[in-house]
Parts: C-alpha cells; structure tokens; sequence
C-alpha cells in the first residue's frame, strides 16, 4: 500500500508578487536567478533587489502605454531572463500575462496561425517582447494586428535598484480584488486538439507553489537547474515562480535549445553547482543517456540531487531502467528520481512521488483492466510506472468510467476526474468547454464539481498509474491498444528507427489519406479504424531497408499487441508532429495523414510494399 504524503499544512495565502517583496524586505541582495550560456557557464544574474527593480520598471513602461488590470499581453521572449522581468511586470500592472513559445520567425507557418488564434481568442492588447527576438520580426503579413512592445535591450530603461526598505515602489504594484482573478492564461500545448487559455488564479499558483514546495522539499539550500521552456508550466511554476517567491534560494536556467543541441550542458551544470533539483519530460533522460560517455558520466558528481522529476509526458520504464543504471558512476541515487504527473487545467501537478513500475497482465489490460502479473509471470504484460498520491488540501482523485460516468471499480482503467483547489478556473472566453471539462459531475450522487483530465488511468495501492489520453486510445477488434505503447515497440524494432520520431494513431477505415509516402502493408486493422504508424529516419533510406523497416515495424506491432498494422509512413525529422515540450501531437499528425501534408520521404523512397 502506498502511504499518502502529509498534505502541507496551511499557510495564509499571498500572490507571487507578496512572496517576492517578502524577499525584498529580508534577502535583497540573494543571487535568485541566473542565466547559463550554451558552453554551461554563468553568464548573467539577477538579485532580488534587481528583479524587483525590473519588475517596478516594466509596470512603469505598461501603465504608460495605457494597458490596465485586467488586459492581456502575448509574452514572445527567447529564452533568457528578460521574460521573468516582464511576467512579473505584467502581474504588478495587474495585466494577464499570456506567455506563449515565440513562432520561429524564418518559418513561422504553423506556430504564427497558433499565435493569431491565441491573440483573438484572449483579446490580447499588445505583444510584449525583447530586443533579441524583436530584431528578427518583420510585423504585418500573417503576424497579428497588435502593437509590439519591447520591454528589454537597447532604448529601453536599465534597470536600476530598490532601496533597501522595498519602498516605495512594490507599494504600487497591483493587488488582486479576490484570490481568485486570473494572474496568468496558460495556453495548453494542443497535443489532442487546438490550444485553450486556461484561466491560472492567484489562489491556484499559491496553493501550486506551497505543494510543490512541500512534495519536492524545497529550502533555502535548494539550489535547481532546468532547461525547460520558460513558457510552459513546469518551467514557469516549478523553477522560475518557486525562485521568486523564496521556496528554491537559487535557480540556473539554461536555453531549450542549448540543451537539444548538446544534452549533457544540462548535467555540467548540475555537477558544477552542486544542484539538488532538476527536472524535465521523459524524453531528456533517454536522449541524455544516448548522448553521453561513459567518461563523462563518471567525470559528474551527481550526488547532490535530492529531486530529479520527471514529468510533462508519460513515463517509459524502460528509460527510467537505462538512465538509473548509466547514472550510476556518476553518484546519481535512483531514489532521487521522483515520476509526477499533471496538466494546465490542474494549475501544474496533480500527483507526485511515484514508487516505481508496475507490470500488468497485457490481455486484461486490453479489455480495460489493470491486473498486476505475477513475478514470473510468462503471459504477456505491459508496465506503468506510478505517478504518486495528491497531497494538496481537499483534494478528491476518481476514476471515472468517461462515457457513463459512474466511478470504476478496483482495477478498472478509466478517465482520471480530479477537484482541488489547484483546478484551474475554466478556459478563457470558452463558456461551454469550461463547463464540459471544469465542471463534471460523477453519476453517484457527489456534490462535487470536478475536472476531466482527458487522460486514463487507474489506482493500485492508492497510486495513480497514467495510462495514456482518451482521445488517443486505438481500439482494434474490441481491444483497447495505446499509442505509446504501440510506438515503444517500434522504436527498437529496427535501427535506422528514430527513437524519439515514432507515432500511432488510428483512421476510419473510409477516411482517404493523400499522403504519398505512405505505404499499406496489408491487413487491415478493424472495420472501423485502420492502424497508422509514423516513422522517422536520420537519412532517406533505400528502397530495400524501406522494405526492412515495413516488415520490423508490422513484425513488432504483431509480436507485442496481436494487431495488425495497416499503413507504415516514413519521413524525416518533423515528420512527428510535436508540442513544445515534447509530447506527441497524434491528432496533428493524424490530421497531416488524412490532409496529405505529412513531411514523408519523396516517392518511392518513402514507401515499400
């Protein structure tokens, strides 16, 4: 049985801001942030003093540019500290920051429709932004009708300091009516659909950081290091919010693309400053393993963490098993590692402290039932790995049967259904989705109003155990098959397979696909839905190991799931359509499939019989 965490006791709640002039008043001159360049090495920081400067200098530039408490503003900042100044601006004018992943301004193609949608739908009034990313943007066009503002480089104030009392500036700064105004719209990253600004309170980011706080024991000797985009939650929340407030005495922040271009300046500077937590989605840690040494791994000294999370996408035992046995030499203690799980609709976190796998029995598993497999057990099984319990007051966690909604019993995989005070106060402008998915009721009589994750699990010993997302479960023959489980054994069926360029998804059998690089392969999945698989190659391989990677990939959908796999589509880099932390966007590439836009290989390179 798994014990439950003691929920933190309570604390008076105060905004981020409160948190930050708290510092203010006692620790003024703490080195809080600091900027990693791409070679691992300290390159800018920040104080207290000087984040509450540059906070008091950005409210300053918004009042006079005529923005008011309760407008909205896109943040587009490349990564550095620029945007922590102009989040915490935007708080202390009582603007709704809007932060999103600013559209690579070479190619914007998708990521400008994602943004022009964002600004309508929030009613943004202006796009705030910095020197460094505004030089590269030519306005007009497809970018949106709004006035950009910079609020940092050249032409702009420097920032100057706050005097030692903390006055009088943060006596300006705004103040929420009610705990419960939005602070912050946290626009979701659209792995099942389009993107929805979901409406964070000031009440939900308090009780957010204090859980946090609690769960990964934070202190004024936590010292973190993340790489994780500043405008996704796990980022903004867990690292830079839980700095600002005092919970984390320290955090070193380093560039997304730094780390994609060289995965081990992440644990340099993890072993050079000592850090005690560190976090990133299950990619990085398989990604980190293939690409680095031996040497290198025992040249770390890694044994200062005492927090390693993993979260933002579903956990793979079998990276877990690989990262912990090639971390050793490197004085990494696997009970550091610590699997969480959550969603923006749930502010950040939901559950944290998973205990490890669990194999279940595979054919039960498929008919919707988590049945644990023996030890030696020689029946097929499929393993989870445990999410932890929910530690945050009042919390209630069901699963829920999604199409009766009557809870499920013992064992049952259903929908996970969640209320606390860390729900998350609707979508922005979106009455009726907000309703559907914020406030549903379970068909049992409980008053309770709770939120539809959209994602299936089930509970073992009181741990929740992820399964995978509702709308991506692929149903063959009356057996329940997931995606990720499907593309796990793809990945390793054939080496010319991209680890992390795999994706599976189903199609009604009468839907047309105008891709030209795809393939069927025979055998047609289900009456209903035909089984399509994504795959990534490093090069455009020939015709002949084409031909090789059909049959690996239909030999290892069979051997593993009994399913047939009807068409193989293969392609380069961007061929798997991905959010910005890295989760696969299966309906997008479903959408890419069926509308013929899919990046496939040309021709007959592409395709095999």
């Amino acid at each position: 049985m798994t014990a439950p965490r003691p929920v933190p006791p309570p604390t008076p709640e105060r905004t981020v801001l409160a948190g930050l002039c708290e510092l203010l008043d006692t620790v003024p001159g703490r080195r809080a942030l600091v900027w990693v360049d791409d070679e691992g090495r300290d390159e800018r920081s920040l104080t207290v003093a000087e984040l509450a400067a540059d906070t008091e200098r950005v409210r300053t530039l918004l009042a006079g540019l005529g923005l008011r408490p309760g407008d909205r503003a896109i943040l587009l900042y490349l990564p550095s500290l620029d945007f922590v100044g102009a989040f915490l601006g935007c708080l202390a004018a009582g603007v709704i920051p809007v932060p999103l992943a600013p559209p690579n301004p070479f190619r914007p193609g998708h990521d400008i429709t994602t943004l022009s949608a964002v600004a309508a739908g929030s009613g943004a009034r202006a796009l705030l932004t910095h020197h460094d990313y505004r030089q590269l943007v030519t306005p007009g066009g497809d970018w949106p009708d709004l006035p950009w503002e910079t609020t940092h480089g050249p032409g702009t104030p420097v920032p100057g300091t706050v005097g030692a009392a903390g006055v009088p500036s943060p006596l300006r700064w705004h103040t929420p009516g009610d705990f419960d105004d939005p602070a912050f719209l946290q626009y979701t990253s659209g792995s099942t659909g389009s993107p929805k600004g979901v409406v964070v309170s000031h009440r939900n980011i308090h009780h957010e950081l204090a859980s946090i706080a609690s769960d990964l024991r934070l202190g004024d000797d936590t010292v973190a290091v993340t790489w994780v985009p500043h405008f996704h939650d796990l980022g903004l929340i867990s690292f830079i919010l839980n700095t600002v407030v005092g919970h984390s005495a320290r955090t070193y922040m380093l560039s997304p693309l730094a780390f994609l271009q060289r995965p081990t300046v992440w644990f340099d500077v993890v072993s050079r400053v000592r850090a005690t937590h560190t976090a990133a989605p299950d990619f990085a840690f398989g990604l980190v393993t293939r690409k680095s040494t031996p040497e290198q791994r025992a040249a770390w000294d890694l044994s200062s963490l005492r927090v390693v999370g993993s979260s933002a996408e579903p956990i793979r035992p079998a990276t877990v098993e690989r990262f912990l046995a090639a971390f050793e030499p490197a004085g990494f203690d696997p009970a550091a590692f610590y699997p969480t799980y959550g969603l923006a609709e749930h502010t950040l976190s939901l559950t944290m402290g998973g205990t490890g796998p669990l194999r279940v029995d595979r054919r039960e598993f498929e008919k919707g039932r988590a049945v644990p497999a023996p030890g030696d057990a020689s029946a097929p099984t499929v393993s989870y790995y445990g999410c932890g319990t929910i530690n945050k007051p009042g919390a209630s966690l069901r699963i829920v049967d999604p199409h009766t909604r009557l809870p499920c019993g013992p064992s049952e995989i259903g929908e996970i259904w969640v209320d606390s005070v860390t729900k998350a106060r609707g979508y922005w402008g979106m009455p009726a989705e907000t309703a559907e998915t914020f406030e549903a009721a379970v068909a049992d009589g409980d008053p309770r109003r709770y939120l539809r994750t959209g994602d299936l699990g089930f509970l073992h010993d009181g741990e929740l155990f992820v399964t995978g997302r509702l709308k991506d479960m692929i149903i063959i023959r009356g057996h329940n098959h997931y995606p990720q489980d499907i593309e796990d054994s793809v990945r390793g069926c054939h080496p010319a397979v991209r680890p992390g360029g795999v994706a599976a998804f189903a199609v009604d059998t009468d839907a047309e696909s105008n891709d030209a690089g795809s393939a069927g392969t025979g055998g047609a999945a289900d009456p209903a839905e035909r089984l399509v698989v994504f795959v990534e190659t490093a090069a455009e391989p020939s015709a002949e190991t084409t031909r090789d990677i059909l049959r690996a990939v239909r030999a290892a959908v069979r051997r593993d799931h009994g399913a047939a796999c009807d068409t193989v589509v293969t392609g380069p880099r961007g061929l798997v359509l991905k959010t910005t932390s890295g989760k696969v966007r299966r309906t997008a590439c479903r959408e890419a499939f069926l509308a013929g836009t899919a990046v496939a290989w040309p021709g007959a390179g592409g395709v095999g019989p």
